[in-house]
């Protein structure tokens, strides 16, 4: 196989893989406590400010946790539990931007640099790739000079 097949073979491998595991994840049956774990990762401590209900240890959080818990519970989606928490305290309190308005740079921006990363990585072969078959003359005579010379030298001692 060419060295420009295996690539795209491996970023085609590579892109199956990691659909395969999204749709698992997204598609996955999860618990009551394990939704509710999943949501409270997802909304802000209005104590702590910089880490999730889920790993803060004030009470503010601590009542949030149980909110979640009960109203999980009680049936309601992850949309109407975020809706009840924004309400209350905001859009700040959502850890993950919403996808609109101010926020959609942060979102887009992520996607711009994987992908001009993939460009990279699929070209990165063809630029300034030079064919080992092709030496010039000079080249051809320096290679042999210095394998003359590693021939020649004297072993050491360590050496078998």
């Amino acid at each position: 196989m060419t060295r420009k097949v295996s690539q795209w073979v491996f970023a085609a491998v590579t892109l199956a893989l990691l659909a395969i595991a999204a749709v698992g994840l997204l598609a996955g049956n999860q618990s009551p406590g394990d939704r509710a774990y999943a949501i409270e990762q997802r909304l802000r401590c209005p104590t702590c400010k910089s880490v999730s209900v889920a790993e803060s240890p004030s009470q503010t959080a601590a009542g949030m946790r149980q909110i979640v818990a009960e109203q999980v519970a009680a049936g309601r989606t992850d949309e109407e539990i975020f809706g009840y928490f924004t309400q209350r305290y905001g859009q700040w309190v959502l850890l993950d931007p919403p996808f609109a308005g101010q926020t959609l740079l942060l979102w887009l921006l992520p996607l711009a640099a994987a992908g001009g990363g993939v460009l990279v990585l699929l070209t990165r072969g063809k630029v300034g790739a030079a064919d080992p078959d092709q030496l010039s003359d000079a080249e051809r005579q320096r290679v042999a000079a210095a394998l003359d010379a590693y021939r020649d030298r004297e072993p050491e001692d360590d050496e078998p």
